[in-house]
């Protein structure tokens, strides 16, 4: 059986793929550029945005 990968990941676990401490996920989530969202009270970031986003930042350091 195929294991369902997570569309969303919490802001910790966000910060673990990323390899950024909490503080700085929380500054990067309240960027408009950020792929968060809140769902109910707790804030997540879409894997798939955070895919495209790191995309983007590669991009425009090249």
């Amino acid at each position: 059986m195929d294991k369902l990968e997570p569309l969303a990941v919490s802001a910790p676990e966000a910060a673990r793929l990323l390899g950024v401490s909490k503080p700085t996920i929380y500054q990067y989530i309240h960027r408009d550029d950020f792929p968060a969202f809140k769902l109910g009270n707790r804030t997540l970031v879409s894997v798939d945005g955070l895919k495209e986003w790191i995309r983007k930042q590669v991009n425009e350091n090249e």
